[in-house]
């Protein structure tokens, strides 16, 4: 039995959520750009100071002008005092209650079909990325310098809500007859949603990694060119001056696929149990199985090259993103175009 009122509860906790990680989004992405525009305008300050005490000492009088009072906010930080409304705590606050709405809608989800939210596309979608943003916030809370990451974590997560409203939604409903009566349900798929959710989150911070790494060598190599105030990537070099750097990018991304690894681990361990019992073979070659597999054999290989030493940085994060594409490749062409055991997960 379908409860539709509880139907009709998340649908709108879940729209309503969407909305408001679009304020997110642009309240994070302010954020960025005036702390671009304040940087900008520090160098600007700086360059026509040191033009000024240039004309002075040429001049022959005069004491040379303090820069240091333009480059800095009243708190010598550049940063708004604290306890001030800034557009990265409202945007902060705004991910919250956001997260807050997008849980219901998932719990509402299952009061509304008396089972756990997961199975389908679409509530794989919303529940994997209610996750994702469980897990910013958490991290986020801990580490408040990782609040920066808000606009990159935010941006992928309602593009995959907006999809999953606009492509995959279905009616609540109850379950196929080969996924009821069946414990493995809950495990197998319940791991393999935070496994995933957590690819998502380690791919947005590898592909800053990447974007980092090559900005810091570009301002490396301006200043080694003589370059007093190196510039690169105009407003987005300043953006992402403000993020945290790549080695410390790199060091979050390694623990996050690390755990995402062992998630991948057993989802395939779990999945094979739930197929011997289902269909009376632990592995059978199906396009669902090979590609979670491929996935699992990617992020091996990047956790033993970074952890040999040898394959760290750019590399390691590469190795990476090209797991996250097989993820992707997984959740979509898989689970819609390629016929299978497994072509339920896409209804």
């Amino acid at each position: 039995m379908i409860n539709e009122q509880l139907a009709e509860l998340s649908n709108l906790a879940l729209v309503v959520a969407i909305v408001l990680y679009v304020l997110a989004m642009f309240g994070f992405s302010a954020d960025l750009a005036s702390i671009s525009q304040r940087r900008a305008d520090q160098r600007l300050a700086a360059q026509e100071a040191e033009e000024s005490q240039r004309v002075l000492h040429g001049a022959g009088g005069g004491s040379a002008v303090e820069a240091d009072g333009f480059l800095t906010g009243s708190d010598g930080t550049g940063e708004s005092a604290r306890g001030t409304m800034t557009a990265q705590k409202f945007a902060f606050l705004l991910s919250i209650a956001a997260t807050a709405l997008h849980v219901v809608g998932v719990l509402a989800r299952a009061g509304a079909t008396q089972r756990v939210p997961w199975a389908n596309m679409y509530e794989f979608a919303t529940t994997s990325t209610a996750l994702v943003m469980v897990a910013f916030l958490v991290f986020s809370i801990k580490r408040a310098e990782l609040r920066t990451l808000g606009t990159f974590v935010v941006s992928p997560v309602l593009l995959v809500l907006l999809l999953a409203q606009t492509f995959w939604i279905v009616p609540a409903a109850a379950l196929t007859p080969s996924l009821q009566n069946s414990h493995w349900l809950i495990i197998h798929i319940g791991i393999a949603i935070i496994a995933t959710a957590l690819s998502i989150l380690g791919a947005v911070v590898a592909t800053l990694q990447l974007l980092q790494a090559r900005h810091e060598r570009a301002l490396v190599e301006l200043v080694a060119a003589g370059e007093e105030h190196p510039e690169h990537w105009g407003r987005f070099g300043h953006v992402l001056d403000r993020l945290p750097s790549s080695t410390v990018l790199e060091s979050l991304s390694f623990r996050i696929h690390s755990i995402a690894f062992v998630c991948w681990t057993f989802t395939l361990i779990f999945g094979a149990i739930w197929a011997r019992e289902a269909w009376g073979r632990f592995w059978g070659w199906d396009p669902k199985e090979v590609w979670t597999f491929i996935i699992w054999v990617i992020y091996a290989a990047y956790l033993h090259a970074r952890a040999t030493g040898g394959f760290r940085g750019s590399r390691a994060a590469g190795l990476a993103l090209a797991g996250f594409v097989a993820v992707v490749f997984n959740y979509t062409v898989v689970n819609t175009v390629i016929n299978g055991l497994h072509s339920y997960s896409g209804l």
